[in-house]
Order: structure tokens, then C-alpha cells, then sequence
């Protein structure tokens, strides 16, 4: 068939392109589009300093707020401790009213203390406690006349029962 085809010259080689220069107007203006680009979701320089403000602000409202919850548990804490106080007063004073004192007071203070609950009022303890109490009344008159001592048979019962209870 057919020989192929001897080109004793070869195909001049493309001519390298010319580098491209830029000048420095063309260079910045490359520059700053790129930083425009990167720096367009970035905060400008005020705001920065608005932000490190308010996080400088923050770290102080942490301490205020934190010495504030302690003030709150410390107040609290002696709300509590002064209601006890009181309630503990008020239910010394229902037992003295009760007529009970010393010991005898003390102890029904206690088991009064022992018997409430959510049916049962520290007062209601005591009343039902203080119920088979027995009264007793003392006859304190001075007798009338001229001073001279009874000696009827009554008379004398009443003196060995007075002298008896005191």
C-alpha cells in the first residue's frame, strides 16, 4: 500500500507564551479583592472590641453572680435558724401558759415535740398530755378574825392537808 510519508522537516515547536507581567495597581487591586473575599464573613475591628468588652463584662457578672448565691445560702441559713428559734419560743411559752414549769415542762415539751405530725399540732399534744393533769388550787386567805388558829375538826383536816401538798 502506501509508505508513510518522511517529513524531513519536523513541525516547528509552539513559541513559548510571553510571561505576563502585572504592574503594582493590577497587583493590589488582585490583593485586595482577595481579602475582600476572605475577609467578608469576619467582624470589623469596633465590633472585636465590643465583644471583648462584654466578655470582660461576663467574668465579672460570674463573680457578682456567685457572690450573690453565697449571700442567698448564707441569709437563708439563718432564716431558717431564726424560725426555729421562734417556733421553739413560742412553744416554751404555750407550755408555761399551760401552767407547767421545771422539769415537768421540759418533759412535756418533749414528748409534745415527739407526738406532732400532719394531724397533730405541737398544742394539741400538749393539751392532750396536760389533760389528766390534776389542777390542784391552794386556799391562800389569811383567816379572819383575831388571828387565833381553828381547832375544829375540819379545821385541822384542812391544815394537814394544806401542809400535805406544799
Amino acid at each position: 500500500m502506501s509508505e508513510p510519508i518522511n517529513n524531513p522537516t519536523p513541525a516547528p515547536a509552539p513559541e513559548p507564551a510571553p510571561e505576563k507581567t502585572f504592574t503594582q495597581a493590577e497587583v493590589d487591586a488582585m490583593i485586595g479583592k482577595r481579602l475582600a473575599k476572605a475577609m467578608k464573613g469576619m467582624p470589623s475591628e469596633e465590633e472585636l472590641t465590643a465583644y471583648r468588652t462584654w466578655q470582660t463584662g461576663q467574668a465579672g457578672e460570674k463573680e457578682r453572680w456567685d457572690k450573690l448565691t453565697g449571700e442567698r445560702d448564707t441569709l437563708s441559713g439563718k432564716l431558717t435558724a431564726a424560725e426555729s428559734e421562734r417556733d421553739q419560743l413560742k412553744r416554751e411559752l404555750y407550755v408555761l401558759k399551760k401552767g407547767l414549769t421545771g422539769e415537768e415542762a421540759e418533759f412535756i415539751a418533749f414528748k409534745a415535740g415527739k407526738m406532732v405530725d400532719d394531724k397533730t399540732t405541737f398544742e394539741q399534744a400538749v393539751d392532750a398530755l396536760t389533760a389528766d393533769r390534776k389542777k390542784t388550787t391552794f386556799d391562800w386567805t389569811a383567816p379572819v378574825g383575831g388571828g387565833s388558829s381553828k381547832t375544829g375538826e375540819n379545821d385541822l383536816m384542812n391544815a394537814l392537808i394544806r401542809g400535805a401538798l406544799k
